[in-house]
């Protein structure tokens, strides 16, 4: 197999839960400053003017977005560098994969949505939800903290639980998505109006909605890139 990943690539960094193998929600810009067999040597992150710290034996997933699609491999962290540069010494502990392309880009944005619980008998007569959907039982006022072609991430005051069906209003541009959605992680917040926060995987979404979830990041990504804030 070719080498996938190369000295001076721009990487993403995303920290991995160890009980779960979950990833976390933050995302990081780097590059690559060396490679020397399995070790990669990373430039520490900065966000909001300050390095970011990472512990050792902390597992990160290191995302390369190139022209034929998203490269992925997990490392562990295994030792912080400052000189000559401050740098994190990364091991690689997993084969490099490639990853759907549409899956991947989780955009930060703060949309107002709608949340339902689904239950058993309240579960969409078909696999397309509509507005109608809405029209009864409790709905609960949500604000996203990012999505993507996958999922998306709200915080809300109501509490549900890891593994709820939950029905989302979502609104994209012009129009409001209605989109079954599963909760995968949970997560108390210290927060003026909410008290959760609730990372959520996208259930028999149709090709057509996940394709207008990505026109609408790459369209927001544009927009920062030109106000330099990618």
């Amino acid at each position: 197999m070719r080498k996938i990943f190369k000295v001076g690539d721009k990487i993403e960094i995303v920290r991995i839960d160890r009980r779960t193998w979950e990833e976390k929600d933050v995302q990081y810009i780097s590059k690559i400053a060396d490679i020397k067999d399995e070790y990669f040597y990373i430039f520490t992150p900065i966000k909001e003017g300050v390095y970011v710290t990472f512990y050792i034996d902390e597992i990160v997933r290191i995302y390369k977005v190139s022209s034929d699609g998203v490269w992925v491999l997990d490392g562990v962290i295994e030792e912080r560098l400052r000189e000559p540069e401050y740098m994190i010494k990364v091991k690689q502990i997993s084969d490099v994969r490639k990853i759907q392309r549409r899956m991947f880009f989780r955009l930060p944005i703060h949309l107002d949505i709608f949340v339902k619980l689904l239950i058993s008998d309240q579960m969409p007569r078909v696999d397309t939800p509509a507005a109608d959907d809405f029209s009864e039982g409790k709905i609960v006022k949500a604000l996203t903290k990012d999505i993507s072609g996958g999922g998306v991430c709200f915080i809300a005051q109501e509490e549900f639980e890891i593994g709820d069906m939950v029905l989302t209003k979502i609104p994209i541009e012009q129009e409001e998505l209605i989109l079954k959605a599963q909760i995968l992680r949970k997560e108390r917040i210290d927060h003026p109006m909410y008290r959760f926060m609730y990372g959520c995987k996208f259930v028999e979404a149709r090709q057509n909605e996940i394709d207008k979830i990505v026109r609408f990041i790459f369209s927001q990504q544009q927009k920062m890139r030109q106000k330099g804030l990618l």
